[in-house]
């Protein structure tokens, strides 16, 4: 069978001319492939000269056709194998730099579940955010929310939430309980932080505390592990003015970077130092992220200042899942140890998002800019219920009256110590 591109009706219809393929089948000339014939047939059992030119055309036609369908059909393969190989191309020590230095935006717009415990060391005095708020933002559930950037804010929206364990709170049911919250929306900055009254005794103070501030003021998410995990330059996000232009200044041979088969990443990348006496390293995970996977802090031979031991990917990119935070001094005595666990992330409408939430009720705050004081009451059934709940208490460690039992050992004392006396002064006979 040979196909045979002839022209035929070429004008029918109007518009362009269209040349219908024929199948020559023992001799014979075939339907198109639309079903339709020729209008004009060359004599029975006959294929004229100028038909024969035109078969030989069509064949060529059709194997320069099936040359070009080919060379389409490689070319992604091509393109592919070049991607991967830029993909697999490892980074000198001074590209990484560069790579790593450029901001991270990819988790714009989203919002961040996590559990987070800490460590809190301050042996030898002074404080941190964290052993300033043991009791109500260092252990428990977090959730972070990162907006994006918008020309009528100075800043990009941020909200941070702590929720931990109700430990019996007399006036409320929620469990987890929001103990600590900070959020801005670009213009102004609010943060709670809870009063527990599980142990309240009657004789203290009720309220939680609050501030209001204009521009950023969030002090939670410049030490949260997340962030500092997640985030490579805080200017783009609390306003803050980005650091001067400053020369780079290449590292040439001093270091150097190795493929790296980490926990997290298999294809991670490992920079250290040339210098054999210079332990310190970095790892990181490949592109596009680079996120870091191992710093090694000091001492030497001390713990690292970063360890992440899995990833978790959402959208494309990946995120830290579980990692270790240490920000300590090198004898160990004072700072914090905080490991995380990413649970799930979400998209959100940032235009829309909550970012600073209502005051919840018993909350006196404070506006900053004129130090003027607000305050949210309780409703008299919470108020009732936090005095029963404090009198209860105070009975509870008030001190339980003697037992008889002491009673009767002191009386009993007692005799003994007045017949000692009266035997020593009982006159006595010759």
């Amino acid at each position: 069978m040979v196909e045979s591109c002839l022209p035929v009706d070429a004008k029918k219809g109007g518009g362009m001319p269209a040349a219908r393929c024929l199948f020559l089948v023992d001799g014979a000339i075939a339907p198109d492939r639309n079903g339709n014939f020729p209008s004009s047939l060359p004599a029975n059992g006959e294929v004229t000269r100028p038909n024969r030119r035109v078969v030989r055309s069509c064949v060529s036609g059709l194997q320069a056709s099936l040359v070009l369908l080919a060379l389409l059909c490689l070319s992604p393969a091509r393109s592919q194998a070049q991607s991967s190989n830029a993909v697999d191309r490892l980074l000198s020590a001074d590209e990484l730099r560069r790579a790593k230095g450029e901001p991270r935006t990819y988790f714009y717009g989203k919002e961040f579940r996590y559990t987070i415990e800490t460590e809190s060391r301050t042996e030898h005095g002074g404080a941190t955010f964290f052993s300033g708020h043991l009791d109500i933002a260092a252990n428990g559930v977090r959730t972070l929310a990162i907006g994006k950037p918008s020309p009528d804010r100075s800043y990009i929206p941020v909200r941070l939430m702590h929720y931990q364990k109700n430990q019996g709170e007399p006036h409320i049911d929620d469990d987890p309980l929001l103990t600590y919250f900070e959020g801005t929306n670009g213009r102004a900055s609010q943060s709670f932080l809870r009063k527990l009254l599980y142990d309240f005794e009657g004789r203290k103070a009720v309220t939680s505390h609050g501030n209001q501030s204009v521009g950023y003021k969030l002090p939670a998410f410049v030490y949260d592990p997340l962030v500092s995990l997640l985030v490579n330059d805080l200017s783009a996000i609390i306003g803050g003015e980005p650091p001067e232009e400053f020369e780079f200044v290449p590292m040439g041979d001093k270091l150097q970077t190795e493929w790296f088969e980490h926990k997290a990443d298999p294809k991670a990348i490992r920079m250290s130092s040339t210098d054999p006496d210079d332990p310190f390293y970095s790892v990181c995970t490949s592109e596009p992220e680079y996120l870091p996977l191992e710093v090694l802090g000091r001492p030497r031979d001390g713990p690292l200042q970063i360890d992440v031991s899995e990833l978790m990917t959402f959208d494309g990119f990946r995120y830290p899942k579980k990692a270790t935070y240490r920000e300590v001094t090198p004898d160990g005595t004072f700072g914090y140890i905080c490991s995380v666990e990413l649970l799930d992330i979400r998209e959100i409408d940032v235009d829309h998002f909550e970012w600073i939430p209502a005051w919840p009720a018993g909350t006196e705050w404070m506006r900053k800019k004129d130090r003027k004081r607000f305050h949210v009451p309780y409703s008299d059934v919470q108020l009732a219920m936090i005095q029963q709940h404090g009198l209860a208490n105070a009975r509870a460690d008030a001190p339980s009256p003697e037992s008889p039992k002491f009673f009767y050992l002191n009386a009993g004392l007692v005799v003994v110590i007045l017949g000692l006396v009266a035997y020593r002064f009982w006159p006595r006979s010759n």
